[in-house]
Order: C-alpha cells, then structure tokens, then sequence
C-alpha cells in the first residue's frame, strides 16, 4: 500500500482517537482505515494502537511514530511548496495559542502579520492550560515559565518581572508595607492558574522570605485581579506586561520595590520540525521584532521611566520601605 498514505492515516487516527472518526475525516470507509494501520504495522512490527470496544490508543511505539511521521508530512508539505509559486507567499490555516492575560499583548503583532499577508487566517486559542500542541494541531504557541523542558522548539521573546500593586487609594488607607511580611495582614488579590500564587518567594542580597497571603479575590484572568486592585480592593502581584499602562497613569503603584519576585520568560515555541513553514516563520519574525530576543524586559523600563511627582513618590515609598525593613 501507499506507505505516505498509510502515515496519514496513521496520524488521523491517533488525532481523532479512532477509527470511524478517522474514516469520515478521510472521507473513506473505516475498513480502509484498518488496512492502512495493519500494513503500516507489518511493515514496522509493531502494534501502533491498543485497541478495546470503547477506546482507541497510542502504545509507546505508536507515539513515537506519531512524532516522526508529523515530521515526515511536514517535510513533504514543505518539499511541495518549495516548488509552488503561490506557497512561496504566507499562506493558510495559523493556529495560535497564548495565556489569557497575553492576548492584549499579542493581538497587535497579529493584526500586523494578518495585513502583510492577507493570505493567512488565523485561530487564537488563549487558555492559560500547558496545551499539546502537537496533539492540538498548534502552529504558534506563547508560554510564560521560568524555563521550558525541552519538548518544542523555543525562542525567547523576552523576561517579565513579578510585582506588587496597589492603587494609591488602598495604600492610603492600608497603609504601605515596608518588608514581604506586612503582606500577610494586606488584603491580597490572588491568581489561581496554573496553581494559586498563596506563597510568594522574596529575594534581597541573597536573603529569602516565604509569606504566605490571604485572598480576598482569586481568578484565572489576571485583567480581573488588576481591575480589582484598581478599584483598591487590594495587593496585586501581577507581571510587568499587564501593570505598564496602570502605573503610567497613576492608577497603580508598586510596592517592595527593593526586593525582588521570581522573574518569568516569554517564549514563542513550536513543534520540532526539521522545516518551518512561512506563515509559522513570518510570525516568529513579527513576534522577535515586537518583543527582542529574550535578554530584557520590554515592559519594565516603561513602568520605571515616571516623570515628576509620580517618580519621585515611587521613589520615597521604596526608600521608606527599605528603611522600616
């Protein structure tokens, strides 16, 4: 049998999850879908799927498989439009996944990546969930970690500094806390995904400080946390692409200044293909030029370069801290 074919039968059955879906994918009849996985099989010796009444499955064999023969259809797609004119141009499908609170950040680049190539259609999925993105059929993803393990192909983006935020009503009327501490009678407002930020980690001159913190307010959607600390309900620790344009006005300050949070990088990832297709590229070149190469955070400096009064409170408040701790 058709070796190629067979391997895309393959991969639609492992996407799909079994074998009829496969075939009304296909559009061809379930028992060509069997034979398609039996020869592909034989001609490796080895069982690609565990195979009960009710469920469908990759053994170990069959997800490595699965692996290189994406690889391998990658190649093939890349060697037909290494030859095609019209695919010389950004083209198609371009799944894209982010966290939730990047979306703002993101939408901009892609609006400029969709009106230089009118060609390509793009599907934003932001969920703050690790998502498979081979599994899911992800082109583009953005991730926010320390670090990433490895699975995908990764370019930094940029770092993203943690801190604390308060609106000047709520620290009037709380009071400024001068040492990690004093956040423990605060009210906080607390994010909750991929786990609740209950325990925050401080560092100063190699000193670390655990306060755990009671929430007033928990959410998965940080925009929620920071209109909520607007409207000083309370504390929120929040990264420097979601504080830039609160702190700019006014409307938050920060606090703690002189100690620091767990610093997190920003990274664009993407199956490990041996090509990459254009309308991926053109997106990773966009993403590269609105955020830099993962050495700086591009929204820090903006929050610290207040002019006048504001600047010079800021300033007096982290003084002040210093001092009572």
């Amino acid at each position: 049998m058709d070796r190629l074919q067979g391997m895309k039968v393959f991969v639609r059955v492992a996407q799909d999850a079994g074998f009829a879906a496969a075939a009304r994918h296909m559009r061809i009849s379930t028992a060509a879908v069997s034979k398609h996985v039996s020869a592909l099989e034989s001609q490796i010796g080895a069982r690609l799927f565990d195979r009960t009444t009710r469920r469908v499955g990759l053994t170990e064999a069959g997800r490595v498989y699965l692996e290189r023969c994406l690889e391998c259809l990658q190649a093939f797609e890349d060697a037909d439009a290494s030859v095609s004119e019209l695919a010389k141009e950004p083209t198609g499908l371009l799944r894209v996944t982010a966290p939730i609170d990047f979306g703002e950040s993101l939408l901009p680049v892609l609006a400029q990546v969709m009106n230089a190539n009118p060609n390509i259609v793009v599907d934003l999925r932001l969920s703050n969930r690790v998502v498979d993105m081979v599994e899911e059929g992800i082109d583009v993803g953005v991730r926010i970690a320390p670090s990433l393990d490895g699975g995908y192909v990764a370019r930094p983006l940029a770092r993203t500094r943690l801190a604390i935020f308060g609106a000047p009503e709520y620290l009037r009327r709380q009071g400024r806390p001068g040492k990690p501490e004093d956040l423990a009678s605060h009210r906080n407002l607390v994010f909750t995904e991929p786990r609740p930020m209950r325990e925050l980690v401080f560092v100063r001159a190699g000193r670390e400080v655990r306060v755990k913190v009671t929430a007033v307010m928990m959410s998965n959607y940080g925009e929620a946390l920071m209109a909520a600390a607007r409207q000083g309900v309370g504390l929120a620790v929040a990264p420097s692409f979601l504080a830039g344009n609160d702190l700019g006005a006014g409307r938050l300050e920060p606090v703690l200044l002189d100690w620091s949070l767990p610093e997190y990088r920003v990274f664009a990832v993407y199956p490990h293909r041996r090509f990459v297709s254009p309308k991926v590229r053109v997106l990773i070149e966009a993403l590269q030029a609105a955020f830099g190469d993962g050495t700086r955070d591009p929204w820090w400096p903006e929050l610290l370069s207040q002019t006048g009064a504001a600047k010079a409170t800021i300033r007096r408040h982290a003084a002040r801290g210093a001092a009572r701790s």
